[in-house]
């Protein structure tokens, strides 16, 4: 999978209008630690998600964690594009993203949370 950049991202958007509530299936996750980067891959399913916005990843119905995307990129590969969610991690936090097992989910982004 190559990932690039494109100045095109920090304004993506895609089926729906902003007053949507931005969600994101996830296909794949994986990381980049020259970059120290946690990539979160996928689609987006309605709204506009833009670099500084929020996504939101369920434990379980209960509890939920929220990490700041970085920056949106592209991944090629076989058959299509993704877009990328990248979150800046630290090993610690990498690891933590990657013990998640995130994929074939579906995550809200907003404008808030912690981090």
């Amino acid at each position: 999978m190559a990932v690039g950049k494109d100045p095109a991202a920090a304004q993506l958007s895609t089926l729906g209008h902003s007053e949507l509530m931005p969600t994101f299936h996830v296909k794949d996750t994986f990381e980049i630690p020259d970059r120290k980067l946690f990539v979160i891959a996928g689609s987006i399913v309605e709204g506009e998600i833009r670099a500084g916005m929020f996504v939101h990843i369920a434990f379980n119905s209960a509890f939920a964690t929220a990490v700041r995307i970085h920056s949106i990129e592209f991944a090629r590969r076989q058959g299509g594009e993704d877009v990328c969610l990248c979150i800046e991690a630290a090993p610690e936090l990498a690891e933590f993203m990657r013990d998640l097992n995130i994929g074939d989910e579906t995550c809200e982004v907003t404008t808030d949370g912690s981090e």
